[in-house]
């Protein structure tokens, strides 16, 4: 018997990003992004679960809970868990180079360059070299600034809320993951494999923090997926309309950090096999268009993206793929040979599964040992309390098995790529999985700090590396049944999700103990 539909979850499906929009503007409008009771974030958090919940046994027993329905639920779900971590997240609490808003003050941090777009509309005349954070290009700063101007003419005269920036980071934060979900459908995972895709994407722990994080990760990353899924769909289909799409994307996006550039090693593949697929095709003779198409592409994307830089090398000859280096001594890995920053191991996860960010003495040195822990935590550390050490290392040990599971998928998608109709699509991501190991790689190694290792530089392998563990789905075991291995993939997921949900919701009753300095 099939399933009927149902209309708050149909509405949810068609219209995501209007949905999310308009929920966040009304808990800005309602909150200013900030509840000053931990307690009554956690039971507004609590009953959005409840209601979740409900509603989905509701559907079940009215036999309307189909597997489209479920994944509305599931996306809800990590809306509520992210927006009460943004609530009871202020904006001095895990923030990247943040730094402290004062108003008159422009200090070389993010938040000196928000304020400074917002009161000079300008960019300094002066070298980047010298300007901390203000080396980054100024999109997410012109955001940021002209966001505050209109939210402020909404205050009394004189007064600032600067947390209201969050409702961006949370708002970013909901896009890219809905992006990501909708690249996965794109690339061919089988429909069966969609509800364990939301368990893994719409609650991952690193989206949790960038959710409040105002800095220019989360949008960088959101154009990422964006101008990905564009240019996929192009490839597809060949309309301008989403090569253009897919040029704005991803100019923006390296208009607002340039590392979004990487994306034309995966992109670009897919762009190169279609150029000659159609110039080989005598009988279609789409071999002009689609070399003009990818010509408005590069006159599109390139001066959007790489101005910035060009600017900065013309007047002041700063290099094109200049990084602001770290001056915290207590993060310094130059000490470390490459293979210990590559094979090194320290009683990981038995002993130490959240950050050693040096402070303390210890240093996490190894880059794939970082990747998990900022992955899940990123530098939170919370050893000190049993509930979340104890959550933290359940939630840990899921993700290392859901790794492997992801690892034996990229092998069965390689050794079987010629038997699914994706070929192309799947080599796309073996190219986007290989740029981002040798990228993080080679940066961690170039800029031997403990933060250059963390996993907001590498976001895009959530892509490619769900792909993989959805692909691990389709495995026959010989001897088995045929549904041990998609049973397999869907109850880690579903693990994954909930402890990743409990972590995060629990995270408010964390307070952090005294760090002893070690000079």
């Amino acid at each position: 018997m099939s399933l009927k539909k149902d209309t708050v979850t149909g509405v949810l499906t068609k219209h995501p990003f209007i949905i999310s929009a308009l929920l966040v503007l009304v808990v800005l409008l309602g909150t200013g992004m900030q509840i000053s009771s931990n307690v009554t974030v956690c039971a507004v958090m609590v009953c959005g679960y409840l209601l979740i919940i409900g509603y989905g046994i509701y559907l079940r027993k009215t036999k309307r809970l189909s597997d489209e329905a479920l994944i509305a639920l599931i996306f809800a779900m990590g809306f509520v868990v992210r927006l009460g971590y943004v609530l009871y997240t202020d904006i001095n609490t895990r923030q990247c180079d943040l730094g402290e808003f004062r108003e008159g003050t422009y200090n070389l941090m993010h938040s000196g360059y928000i304020l400074y777009i917002r009161d000079k509309f300008s960019l300094p005349d002066a070298d980047i070299r010298n300007l901390g954070q203000f080396y980054h290009p100024p999109f997410h700063y012109f955001v940021c600034a002209v966001f505050l101007k209109i939210y402020e003419l909404l205050l009394p005269k004189g007064m600032h809320n600067y947390e209201a920036l969050q409702a961006l980071s949370m708002l970013w934060t909901q896009y890219a993951l809905i992006m990501v979900f909708k690249n996965i459908k794109l690339l061919g995972v089988r429909k069966e494999h969609h509800v364990a895709a939301a368990y893994v994407v719409s609650a991952f722990p690193a989206f949790m923090l960038m959710s409040a994080s105002v800095n220019n990760d989360i949008l960088s990353i959101m154009l990422f997926f964006t101008g990905f899924y564009f240019g996929l769909k192009w490839f597809k289909g060949g309309s301008w309309r989403h090569i253009l799409l897919s040029a704005l994307a991803i100019g923006f996006g390296m208009m607002t950090k340039i590392a979004v550039g990487i994306i034309a090693f995966p992109l670009g593949f897919l762009f190169i096999v279609k150029l000659l697929k159609d110039i080989t095709d005598k009988k279609e003779k789409r071999g002009g268009k689609t070399f003009l198409q990818l010509v408005a592409f590069g006159v599109i994307c390139a001066p959007l993206g790489l101005w910035y830089q060009v600017r900065n090398y013309i007047k002041y000859g700063v290099p094109i793929t200049y990084v602001l280096r770290s001056d915290n001594i207590y993060q310094d890995l130059s000490g470390y040979t490459p293979m210990q920053r590559l094979f090194g191991f320290y009683g990981f996860p038995i002993e130490d599964y959240y950050m050693n960010l040096g402070s303390d003495g210890e240093k996490d040195y190894n880059i794939f040992i970082a990747q998990v822990k900022t992955a899940l935590f990123g530098g939170e550390n919370c050893r000190d309390d049993l509930l979340m050490s104890m959550a933290g290392y359940a939630l840990l040990i899921v993700f290392l098995a859901m790794i492997i599971v992801a690892l034996i998928g990229l092998i069965y998608t390689v050794v079987t790529i010629r038997k699914r109709g994706f070929v192309w699509e799947d080599l796309s991501m073996v190219v986007l999985a290989i740029t981002e190991v040798v990228s993080v790689v080679s940066f961690s190694l170039k800029y031997p700090h403990i933060c250059s290792q963390d996993f907001r530089y590498s976001t895009p392998l959530l892509l490619c590396s769900t792909v993989f563990y959805l692909m691990a789905g389709e495995i026959k075991i010989p001897g088995a049944k045929d549904s041990l291995m998609p049973k397999l993939v869907k109850n880690l997921a579903l693990a994954f999700f909930a402890l990743s949900i409990l972590f995060y919701t629990i995270l408010w009753t964390y307070v952090k103990g005294a760090v002893t300095v070690i000079g």
